[in-house]
């Protein structure tokens, strides 16, 4: 086993989009010309699961001298935001990484998280985590009715009452506890339809069988009254 026959002469990585190859064989460990067998599996893997990005990772020795990194990588589904900063999370609440760039993804508002505690490579807390759950069923439903394009934040501040806001739109949509998803979603959709430019909020958290879902248009805002002025008036 320590012959130079097993002398590491190359390593594959397959599955990686989102972090080079470079960046993982940098991160494992593996030196060209070390001894197959002198690489430990289970360290490779925990050295490379320090990027958050990285799932998960499989090592295979490719005898005779070859070593093969299989790795799966999380993706950014959602956005946290905090001043002028986001952060990318995965749909298990891992938070993959900071930037100032906003990437077209739902924003989730009304975490429980300290903030402190919201870093790359940390996860939301146990409350939160329960109630992503539901957000990622939302999710699922208002992908399979076509409108995800529409949908730019989710608030999960109450689980009994999730709520869409809808910019372009310029609705918010109130989903009750979530329950019964593929039938309000299709009221929503029809919903969205008949009210075309018209701003204002979808309530469709009811009960179906007993309550419709229905739309209330928002109201314009009353003009200020005019400011007093100490000049006299130039006609009475």
């Amino acid at each position: 086993m320590m012959s130079p026959l097993f002398d590491i002469t190359g390593v594959e990585v397959i599955g990686n989009e989102k972090i080079s190859k470079e960046t993982i064989l940098s991160l494992s460990g593996i030196s060209l010309g070390d001894n197959l067998y002198r690489n430990k599996k289970e360290t490779i893997q925990k050295n490379i699961k320090q990027e958050a990005y990285i799932e998960s990772v499989e090592v295979k020795r490719v005898l005779p001298d070859k070593i093969q990194l299989q790795v799966k990588e999380r993706k950014a589904t959602f956005l946290l935001e905090y001043a002028n900063s986001y952060f990318y999370m995965d749909n298990q609440g891992y938070i993959l990484e900071v930037s100032s760039q906003m990437l077209e993804l739902p924003i989730i508002k009304g975490y429980t998280t300290p903030m402190e505690e919201v870093e790359v490579g940390g996860r939301l807390n146990k409350e939160d985590l329960t109630r992503l759950e539901v957000v990622l069923k939302i999710v699922e439903s208002i992908a399979s009715n076509g409108i995800t394009a529409k949908v730019n934040r989710i608030d999960m501040s109450n689980k009994q009452n999730y709520t869409l806001a809808l910019d372009e739109e310029k609705k918010n949509v109130y989903l009750g506890d979530a329950s019964h998803l593929s039938s309000r979603m299709l009221y929503i959709k029809v919903a969205l339809e008949d009210t075309k430019g018209l701003e204002g909020e979808i309530f469709a958290g009811g009960d179906l069988e007993r309550e419709k879902v229905f739309f209330r248009e928002r109201q314009p805002e009353p003009d200020p009254p005019p400011e007093e002025s100490d000049q006299e008036p130039r006609w009475r």
